[in-house]
């Protein structure tokens, strides 16, 4: 896909494409390749794994790991380098973050969480409840657009990102609802 990946700070906003499942599966069969036993799970998870949301062209994946202290010292002594650099400070989302980039652009985020952290299974959550619900995803689209059209021009997209945190919060809590009265019945 030509348009995928964005010049890390950019803020823009492409419509959904179909292909960006088979563009995850390439990344979750290289990701696999690269750390073999050490990934417990691996999900597509943001707006590029939500079927018709307009999203960043950058395919986010979370991975849960049983060691995390085992993960981050093979990525920073094996796996850095030029296509795959660790954020080094701390993410808004506490995970640990791995970029990929090539031609210029960041092509996927790779969040990593120890296996059992609340915020792999609150990614996962928020997109099955808008795969599901598309009235929801309405909405969401509907946020979005206008944090775009407020922070497109501002020069860190963390505004965008922090414009969304109520939203996600509202709809993991309803997702976490209805799971639980599918479980009681």
């Amino acid at each position: 896909m030509e348009n995928l990946g964005l010049k890390k700070g950019n803020l823009e906003l492409y419509d959904y494409s179909n292909d960006y499942p088979a563009i995850f599966e390439k990344e979750k069969k290289e990701l696999l390749d690269i750390y073999k036993d050490k990934i417990k799970s691996i999900e597509h998870i943001g707006s590029t794994s939500i079927i018709g949301l307009k999203s960043k062209p950058i395919i986010d994946i979370v991975i849960q790991t049983d060691d995390l202290e085992d993960f981050i010292k093979y990525t920073e002594s094996t796996v850095e380098n030029d296509v795959y650099t660790v954020k080094k400070d701390q993410t808004m989302g506490g995970d640990f973050l791995i970029r990929k980039e090539e031609d210029g652009k960041v092509k996927a985020f790779i969040h990593v969480y120890k296996t059992g952290d609340w915020n792999y299974t609150r990614v996962v959550l928020f997109r099955d409840y808008l795969n599901s619900h598309e009235e929801e995803r309405k909405r969401y689209q509907e946020l979005k657009m206008a944090l775009f059209d407020k922070c497109k021009d501002n020069e860190t997209r963390k505004e965008y990102t922090l414009g969304k945190d109520d939203y996600i919060k509202r709809i993991v809590s309803l997702a976490l609802n209805e799971k639980e009265k599918k479980s009681d019945n």
